[in-house]
């Protein structure tokens, strides 16, 4: 990628703090039934790809996940859209599970993103 040391090095320490977060669950085989990364899939017509797409083994909801380098990446419209699109991608694949969504953020947080169907 062409990354000076310094990138490098804040590349790594970006993505360490990622997979020891709050969602490091989405790595462990003990819990994750199916993943993958960069999953590439045609919506409405339009390329998209996934960072992450998982589905737990104890009860079969499918995680979209989006990882953002920024601390609120729910702040941006922008943002919480395209992770909206790509959750509405997966849901019409798996129209009978449940699919939820979540920002992975650089401090390892985990974002949930709201479920716009979901009635209060």
């Amino acid at each position: 990628f062409e990354l000076s040391p310094s990138q490098g090095a804040q590349a790594l320490s970006l993505a360490q703090r990622i997979l020891q977060g709050a969602g490091a669950w989405v790595w462990d085989h003990a819990v994750v039934g199916w993943q993958e990364n960069e999953v590439e899939l045609m919506y409405q017509g339009e390329p998209l790809r996934l960072d992450r797409l998982v589905q737990r083994k104890d009860n079969g909801v499918w995680w979209v996940l989006d990882h953002k380098s920024g601390l609120a990446p729910q702040r941006d419209p922008a943002l919480v859209a395209q992770l909206s699109r790509y959750r509405a991608a997966v849901q019409t694949i798996y129209p009978t599970h449940q699919v939820q969504a979540a920002f992975l953020n650089g401090e390892g947080r985990w974002i949930e993103l709201p479920d716009a169907r979901a009635t209060p």
